[in-house]
């Protein structure tokens, strides 16, 4: 089943030209994950977004004191995020081809006509009238 990611122009950019997939990859999953200020996360991955804002279901939050707390909906901005344990099973560069696949463009028909703008369609006449003119003055 394709899916496609949707968000924002910029997070779209994020998704596809960072390491974002690689967590997005990771819903559904139990990961650790490390805060800033010697902090961590442990809990089941329910969302990912493209500014890898991490949204969990159980989750359970130990701080610098080493004091737990259990939450059953926690949600880190991605900004505090300082590293995201992948689990070992899980082969990075495989997980991103697929998760990048799963959001490729379908490929388009070959007799599907392409639309194009007004300034295109002038623009490809005007070449087409250049093209034909240097093939007359080739001619004589």
């Amino acid at each position: 089943m394709l899916k496609h990611f949707v968000g924002t122009a910029k997070e779209q950019f994020f998704y596809h030209n960072t390491l974002l997939c690689l967590v997005k990859a990771l819903e559904g999953q139990n990961i650790t994950v490390d805060l800033r200020h010697d902090s961590h996360v442990c809990g089941e991955v329910i969302l990912v977004d493209g500014y890898m804002n991490i949204s969990f279901g159980t989750a359970v939050f130990v701080d610098s004191k080493g004091n737990e707390f259990v939450y059953d909906n926690l949600f880190i901005q991605g900004r505090n995020i300082r590293y995201v344990h992948i689990p070992e099973n899980m082969a990075a560069r495989d997980t991103i081809k697929t998760e990048l696949l799963k959001v490729a463009p379908k490929p388009r028909n070959q007799n599907e006509q392409v639309r194009k703008s007004r300034k295109a369609k002038k623009a490809l006449k005007l070449h087409m009238e250049t093209v034909a003119r240097l093939q007359d003055t080739k001619d004589c």
